[in-house]
């Protein structure tokens, strides 16, 4: 009897110590992922800056939303990588940006107002934004687009001074993050143009 009961409870203990170790690992792995999301989001949200801060510097946006060569636009940002299928920093498949593109033109489609074609305007990897390793295994990308609210049934000219804008950080394991902003430019008389944001939002 005395053994089954040390059986029992060595048995019990080996039960317990296992359920710990699992939930150490659980947890472990859920605040890797959470580090992930956070540092995604920010690398978003910076990307945005960046590429709302690039288009202060043009005269016009129809410059930006006509097509260069597919899914370019044909006055892109400063941050652009050496090709549309740039090694993913964290390694495995290359990223196919074209497909990305698809993937944003889809999920920003809407039947209310004008349609939109996305253009690829700034995409590099966070390393080569920021400098060094330190910025993480993260690769950013910006779209631009007409507003649906333009009003003059071409994608590719501006017609009412709005933007929007999309930018997504990918991260390992399909992670990724995107920030949605609009934009208006004014005309100021004798002065630059005058930029604002009019919105700025998380979708994922």
């Amino acid at each position: 009897m005395a053994v089954l009961s040390a059986l029992f409870a060595t048995v019990l203990l080996l039960g317990l110590g296992a359920s710990i170790v699992l939930l150490g690992t659980t947890e472990a792995i859920l605040a890797s992922h959470d580090r992930t999301a956070r540092q995604l989001r920010e690398a978003s949200i910076a990307a945005a800056h960046l590429a709302v801060l690039d288009l202060r510097a043009q005269t016009h946006w129809s410059v930006v939303l006509a097509p260069g060569l597919a899914p370019l636009s044909a006055a892109p940002g400063r941050a652009t990588d050496v090709t549309v299928t740039p090694p993913a920093p964290w390694g495995g498949a290359a990223l196919d940006l074209r497909q990305l593109t698809a993937d944003v033109e889809a999920a920003a489609d809407t039947v209310i107002g004008d349609a939109q074609v996305w253009r690829l305007y700034e995409y590099a990897s966070l390393s080569q934004l920021a400098g060094g390793d330190a910025a993480g295994p993260c690769y950013v990308a910006v779209w631009v687009a007409d507003d649906i609210a333009d009003g003059d049934g071409d994608p590719s000219i501006d017609s009412n001074g709005i933007l929007a804008v999309r930018a997504v950080a990918y991260g390992p394991g399909n992670a990724r993050a995107t920030t949605a902003v609009s934009i208006r430019k004014t005309f100021v008389p004798g002065g630059p143009d005058r930029v604002r944001v009019l919105t700025i939002r998380p979708l994922s």
